[in-house]
């Protein structure tokens, strides 16, 4: 009886709160990809121990470092807080039960890997995991959002093409973070700087290493973009997704661009982060585009 008197929808704190952490967490991927710029990382291998002092002078490169470890354990807190305050709830709980356990696996992946990443003096599959993990635990955290609001999960006027579409879109952008994260952690743009000209203007160098890690990164980039294009106009008669789908390939482009500048500006940190900021975007946008299509 007591369940059935329950309301279903989500009291709006919860929203507000969760939607923040979508956002917090969006800012600690960020986060991380300055370390990686800085080379933070390498600063300090034996946490909490670094440069044989217990409590370092804070740097540019140790504060990045420190902020992040900061950052992602007051998400993981405010997550743990969260998931339990919804899981109070029974018809929240049947609706984000789910995702919310899919949520905390990755969180726990995510907290490993990031040792493992310092430990490991930021091995490429240790950072490439790390960011995928992260990226997958904000979109995740996003589809229980959009669960509790109720919203999306109409599958009315979503053709079988439409979803097909967007299912290629998805994995291109899965396999594009996997390349960025290998090209990150090999630091391969510099590798190629008068794009798409490499080594020495020599047009179509040999795929060996760092080189052809980041070619592939950039001719997947153009796969994608047009995979975007094709489901905006899949979507275009469908209430809701059009929308979406117009965001993110207005967003696959300014990321086409600014991952294009990256390169010739020789990786700086600022543009190196907002590559990682608009990439996290990207993915929170289809995300939301599968949840729709439902």
């Amino acid at each position: 009886m007591h369940e059935a008197a329950e309301p279903a929808d989500a009291p709006v704190f919860l929203v507000r709160a969760l939607a923040a952490l979508v956002a917090a967490t969006s800012g600690l991927i960020v986060l991380g990809a300055l370390v990686r710029a800085n080379d933070a990382g390498l600063a300090c291998p034996d946490w909490p121990l670094c440069f044989g002092e217990f409590v370092p002078r804070m740097d540019l490169r140790v504060g990045f470092e420190y902020a992040h470890r900061v950052f992602a354990g007051s998400v993981g807190l405010c997550f743990a807080a969260l998931a339990v305050a919804v899981l109070r709830r029974p018809p929240l709980r049947r609706r984000c039960a789910t995702s919310l356990a899919v949520a905390a696996v990755l969180l726990a992946a995510q907290v490993i890997l990031g040792a493992l990443t310092v430990w490991q003096l930021l091995a490429a599959w240790t950072v490439t995991a790390h960011l995928l993990t992260g990226n997958a635990f904000a979109a995740t955290l996003l589809w229980t959002l959009l669960s509790l609001r109720g919203g999306g999960g109409s599958a009315r006027g979503v053709s079988g093409t439409t979803r097909g579409v967007l299912a290629v879109t998805s994995a291109l952008l899965l396999l594009q973070m996997l390349l960025g994260g290998l090209v990150a952690s090999r630091y391969a743009g510099l590798a190629c700087t008068e794009w798409p000209a490499c080594n020495a203007g020599i047009w179509f160098p040999s795929f060996e290493g760092a080189v052809g890690i980041h070619l592939l990164h950039r001719w997947n980039a153009v796969l994608l973009v047009g995979a975007l294009a094709a489901l905006c106009g899949a979507a275009r008669d469908t209430a809701g997704l059009g929308r979406i789908a117009g965001l993110a390939l207005a967003l696959g482009l300014v990321q086409v661009g600014v991952g294009v500048a990256n390169v010739l500006m020789q990786l700086p940190v600022e543009v190196t982060g907002l590559h990682a900021g608009l990439a996290t975007v990207l993915v929170l946008t289809l995300t939301a585009a599968v949840h729709r299509s439902r």
